[in-house]
């Protein structure tokens, strides 16, 4: 049954990589042989990926944002080489475009040290690079390569008990009298709820409608506008995953949808992906719900992690969940090449003026004036996106 999943995948990587990629797949037999690095036990594959050795990425590292669908599906761009770690074992696809190197692999568990050794592989085989990017769950101090932040992202995770009972006594007093009296309420007002979990396959593209439907409308009772609106092709992306390897969990009340949680499951770690409810059930605080019945539901199954990704933590929180720091970095072969890239310093100071202006229009909104204008902007921004 292995042997033919992993066939099933190959045939899938074949099928559906951009051609550029799958002609140099093709033509792997005729390209460089591996670079091995003994001191640093590792080996370099450039202009290509040896076949099979992305089907070692989820047992690696149980990481939805390490894994072959999210390489093909959300980064559109597929890896043209990949560097393998021995003593522990490593995986790491790659992407080189001219003097940079971006490593494709996401949100995944590496030691400092491990990191050096991968980038001075990757900076050895390829002389002409003089920039690698690079995501690390430790803090950049550590590493022995001159670098630059580029962004840092919490994740929210839990880390999941053995039982439900457990998990539900490892919450707060108040937490757990909540769930009760919310759980009540919901039976009471509507006492056929259910869940259900599908795999979606070509509903795919329907759920996430359904699901960016509520989104947009919640979002503009509120006078707020949704990344859905300002990034049109991310409903499709998302589709393409779900219908790669998601789950989605349907909540039903007399008969209609009244949640969709979209979920993935990467060994033993569960990712609640994107989830609505229909703002109708907002009052019975039908999201709240849904998040801890996901919860319980992934430690029925045995994982051990959840990982909730950023945002909301005052509603993440609650239910047992820890931020987790992760970075994303440029990473330096030398000082000189550092201090040589000024343009991308540029860059990222008027990424993060960006962000400092939306948080301060977040702020703006706890006050009516500001409410009142920050209003007047997103009804101006849809008007330009919907004539766009």
């Amino acid at each position: 049954m292995a042997e033919v999943e992993a066939d099933e995948r190959s045939s899938r990587l074949g099928e559906e990589v951009p051609r550029h990629a799958a002609a140099s797949a093709q033509r792997a037999q005729h390209a460089a042989a591996p670079l091995h690095y003994a001191d640093l036990g590792a080996t370099v594959h450039l202009g290509y990926v040896p076949e099979g050795l992305a089907d070692e990425l989820p047992g690696l590292y149980n990481s939805l944002f390490a894994t072959l669908d999210w390489f093909l599906s959300q980064d559109r761009k597929a890896p043209n080489g990949a560097c393998v770690l021995e003593e522990p074992r490593h995986v790491i696809l790659f992407r080189r475009e001219g003097g940079t190197v971006d490593i494709v692999n996401r949100a995944f568990a590496c030691e400092p040290s491990e990191a050096d050794r991968i980038c001075g592989a990757l900076f050895r085989a390829m002389p002409g690079v003089h920039r690698i990017h690079l995501d690390v769950m430790f803090p950049p101090r550590e590493l022995a390569f001159p670098r630059r932040v580029r962004e840092r992202l919490d994740h929210m995770v839990i880390e999941l008990p053995r039982t439900v009972d457990d998990y539900y006594h490892s919450l707060g007093k108040k937490t757990r009298k909540n769930v009760r009296w919310y759980q009540n309420r919901l039976l009471r007002a509507f006492p056929d709820v259910k869940t259900e979990t599908i795999t979606p396959g070509e509903r795919s593209s329907e759920l996430v409608d359904r699901l960016v439907e509520w989104k947009v409308e919640r979002y503009r009772q509120k006078g707020l506008l949704t990344y859905w609106e300002t990034d049109p092709g991310l409903a499709e992306r998302v589709a393409n995953l779900v219908r790669r390897c998601g789950e989605a969990r349907i909540t039903s009340i007399s008969g209609e949808e009244a949640a969709i949680d979209l979920c993935f499951r990467v060994g033993e770690t569960v990712y609640p992906f994107q989830s609505a409810n229909d703002p109708r059930y907002d009052e019975s605080s039908l999201g709240f719900l849904t998040f801890y019945w996901l919860v319980c539901d992934a430690v029925e199954s045995g994982a051990t992690r959840l990982d909730a990704l950023d945002g909301t933590e005052w509603s993440k929180t609650p239910l047992g969940a820890r931020p987790v720091r992760r970075t994303r970095l440029s990473v330096f072969r030398s000082r000189l090449g550092r201090l040589r890239s000024l343009g991308e310093a540029l860059s990222l100071m008027r990424e993060r003026y960006r962000r400092a202006r939306h948080a301060l229009g977040q702020q703006m909104r706890r006050h009516p004036r500001g409410r009142a204008l920050a209003e007047l902007v997103t009804r101006y921004r849809r008007k330009r996106l919907a004539s766009a």
